[in-house]
């Protein structure tokens, strides 16, 4: 059928309201098959929208929809632009027809060859002539990703073309209250702010984003709804911090939220506000800054809940940081001091009474300040050591001190946040900490703490002590070995919180001066360990120190013969009657080995092989070494480790010499006491006799037995075959042997006259049984 009478018998009908599968295919297949398709569709559906009544145009807009959208991918621009034509003129826009509209216009600016005019003329009908608001939320969201799509391809196009844009996109956007839309909008928001110049529009499009701030959302109960109201809060929160443009109009309405709001709110605020300050910069954030610091420091003071503090404090943070830049280097130090005097001297005021909550929070605020940048440290430092310095006395009571001692501490984590740690990887900054200033009076404040006999104060000043040792280029190799020497002592101490916090500084230390750890924590760390000289002491607590500080591979090199001294006198006269300590001292060392095979495999070889090797020897001749299968497995392990990382070479003849010990009883070239082994008749008379034990065996089991000893028929075939050896599986003086032809006889024999038979027989078990051995030593 013709395709013009097809399309006039539809349109006639006052029946056929659908579009019907049969009908929609015969039509896209003629567009398909003409160059000039949609052109062709597009002058009919004109001829009857002229001639038709509202049902006639119904069904125009409807039956173009449904063509355009599975032809998106075979559209030329020839048919985008009759298409585009075709929609745009305005007595094609009923409202009832929008829908298929918006469908139409979203496929077209999705295809890849709309040019720049049909998307202006698109644009324009958008902008100025539909009702946005009126529309469906599917709707909305369709027009929100085609302006997204525009936006990605044509934003330098745009900004010379005649049409205003940015107006345009407020207009679409104004108004919209439903969640899945505004979480594109808001990133539409972003995108204009980034690709166009948003001079002229700065307040309209400033209040069409903060109309929605704070920003809430709860879903429905029964909700698919993905998005939540921290989704929201964080993009709306992006959209006002994306440009400095925002500051003049933002940062007085954020303060006037911050100063009448509570709760999620005020909390949302200050996040905003957080987020906000480095980007508007110092110039816009100076002018409030009082009035900011005074609603910030109310919440860190009197607020009850810890998840407020916390963002009260990160907000100072930033602000602070913010006044730290955008300043000539000249004067940089004038307008944060001046910022922050008032600040300072409220906290300076409270750390009087340094055992109430008020000093705590100052303390905090203080850390919060001080992190921000190096002026704003260095004035801190200078307004607040002397003070704690002083407030510190011997002979207060220790509750008081430890307040001291928690304020000296926070300050120590401002500095090295801001100045870095040793831990850091590729951190570094020119400047140094104004604390240098103040060191010995800090390290006096913490090691006369650390010796008092309180646990309370010890655990703070432990605390503190760690912190300074974090802090990169702070203590000095003498001071940092008097230190250790301290933590050293606290060891023994019958607090376990304090032994942890001591091993986790002495930690930090071994990476940094090993040799620090070696000279005078690692003997005082033996002496737990019997020997000729010491007893068994605190063994447990000892290993679990040289398991923190061996892991590191300087550390290990210093501590692994010793260790091995210690092994060997164990197992030579402790084992008998204490095992378990033989079995944790071999487990301490396997672990700290694990831990530094790589560069340490060397060690391995060299030290650690040669000694197990030597006493699992031993215990073999005379056991006078205790072994049980439990320190072999660990011994194992260590052998296992070491020959993987070995060179080829050097696995050759570890093995070749194992072998000889082990395989052949060759004693004479190693370096192991020659003491005359006793001779130990082995419950094999033949292997020819063995293998046909092992086979009957087989084929008298279950089927997982039958296949294990299959397994090991094949194994001792396959070891004989290739090796054409002596057998000495039985008396190590019997000098007979089986030679490569006597083993293929046998083969011979057990696969022929045993093992054939069985794959006729009627019963499938033993069919199956025969056959999976017959299997096996094939394969042998």
């Amino acid at each position: 059928m013709d395709i013009s009478t097809l399309l006039g018998d539809w349109f006639s009908s006052s029946e056929k309201t659908e579009i019907e599968p049969s009908f929609l295919a015969y039509v896209l297949l003629y567009c398909s098959k003409n160059t000039t398709g949609i052109q062709d569709i597009t002058n009919y559906l004109e001829s009857y929208w002229k001639a038709g009544d509202a049902v006639c145009r119904k069904k125009c807009v409807e039956l173009l929809a449904a063509i355009v959208t599975p032809s998106q991918s075979s559209l030329n621009s020839s048919a985008v632009n009759a298409i585009t034509q075709f929609i745009c003129r305005e007595k094609y826009k009923e409202p009832g027809l929008m829908s298929c509209w918006i469908n139409i216009m979203s496929t077209l600016v999705h295809t890849e060859v709309i040019d720049l005019t049909n998307v202006i003329q698109l644009c324009n009908v958008l902008f100025n002539e539909i009702a946005i608001t009126k529309l469906s939320q599917q709707t909305r969201y369709k027009i929100l990703l085609a302006l997204g799509k525009i936006i990605d391809t044509y934003s330098s196009e745009l900004q010379r073309s005649k049409i205003n844009f940015i107006e345009g996109f407020i207009h679409c956007m104004d108004g919209e209250k439903d969640p899945r839309n505004l979480i594109v909008a808001f990133a539409l928001v972003r995108a204009i702010i980034e690709r166009f110049d948003i001079s002229r529009h700065i307040e309209d499009l400033f209040d069409v984003v903060f109309c929605y701030f704070p920003i809430h959302f709860a879903a429905p109960n029964d909700s698919t709804l993905e998005i939540t109201t921290e989704d929201l809060k964080l993009s709306l929160r992006q959209c006002l911090s994306a440009t400095p443009y925002f500051a003049y109009y933002a940062t007085p309405l954020l303060i006037e939220k911050l100063l009448s709001t509570t709760g999620s709110a005020k909390r949302d605020t200050m996040e905003t506000i957080s987020l906000c300050a480095p980007a508007y910069g110092a110039h816009a954030i100076l002018p409030h800054v009082h009035d900011l610091f005074d609603a910030l420091t109310k919440e860190v003071y009197m607020g009850t809940d810890a998840a407020m503090v916390h963002v009260a404090l990160d907000t100072i943070h930033n602000v602070v940081s913010t006044l730290g830049t955008g300043i000539s280097i000249a004067n940089i130090r004038d307008p944060v001091e001046k910022s922050i005097d008032t600040l300072l001297a409220q906290c300076i005021e409270r750390l009087k009474e340094p055992e109430l909550k008020n000093a705590r929070s100052s303390a905090f605020i203080l850390r919060a300040v001080a992190s921000a940048s190096d002026p704003a440290c260095t004035s801190v430092t200078h307004a607040v050591l002397p003070i704690i310095y002083q407030e510190y006395k011997p002979t207060d009571p220790p509750q008081r001190r430890k307040a001291v001692l928690n304020i000296l501490t926070e300050l120590l984590i401002a500095s090295k946040k801001l100045y870095g740690s040793v831990e850091d990887v590729g951190y570094d900054r020119d400047f140094q900490t104004p604390l240098l200033m103040y060191k010995q009076q800090i390290l006096q404040v913490f090691v006369l703490s650390l010796i008092d006999p309180d646990t309370i104060l010890q655990q703070a000043s432990l605390k503190g002590i760690h912190e300074m040792v974090l802090m990169k280029q702070f203590l000095n190799k003498e001071e940092m070995n008097i230190t250790v020497s301290h933590l050293t002592r606290q060891l023994g101490n019958e607090d376990g919180h304090i032994r942890n916090l001591c091993m986790t500084t002495l930690r930090i230390i071994s990476k940094l001066l090993p040799e620090s750890i070696a000279e005078h924590t690692v003997p005082a760390v033996l002496c737990e360990l019997a020997d000729q000289t010491h007893g068994l002491g605190n063994y447990q607590g000892a290993l679990a120190a040289i398991q923190t500080l061996g892991v590191h591979p300087a550390l290990f090199k210093i501590i692994i013969c010793p260790l091995l001294e210690k092994l060997n006198y164990a197992c030579s006269h402790i084992g008998q009657d204490n095992s378990v300590y033989c079995h944790e001292l071999a487990a301490c060392i396997l672990a700290i080995y694990q831990a530094t095979k790589k560069e340490c495999v060397d060690i391995g070889h060299r030290k650690i092989l040669p000694f197990v090797l030597n006493g699992c020897i031993s215990s073999m001749i005379q056991s006078k070494w205790y072994l049980d299968d439990h320190l072999i497995e660990t011994y194992a392990i260590m052998l296992a480790i070491t020959t993987r990382l070995l060179q080829i070479s050097d696995q050759k003849e570890l093995i070749d010499n194992i072998w000889k010990v082990f395989v052949y009883g060759q004693y004479e070239n190693q370096v192991y006491e020659q003491i005359k082994i006793t001779s130990v008749q082995l419950p094999v008379g033949d292997i020819t006799e063995f293998l046909n034990t092992l086979l009957e065996a087989a084929l008298d089991s279950d089927f997982a037995l039958s296949t294990t000893l299959s397994k090991t028929v094949a194994v001792i075939v396959n070891k004989w075959m290739n090796g054409n050896r002596k057998c000495k599986m039985y008396d190590q003086n019997d000098t007979d042997s089986i030679h490569l032809e006597q083993m293929l006889n046998y083969i011979y024999q057990a696969t022929q006259q045993r093992l054939s038979p069985l794959l006729h027989e009627i019963d499938l078990n033993k069919k199956k049984t025969g056959f999976n051995i017959f299997i096996w030593v094939s394969l042998a």
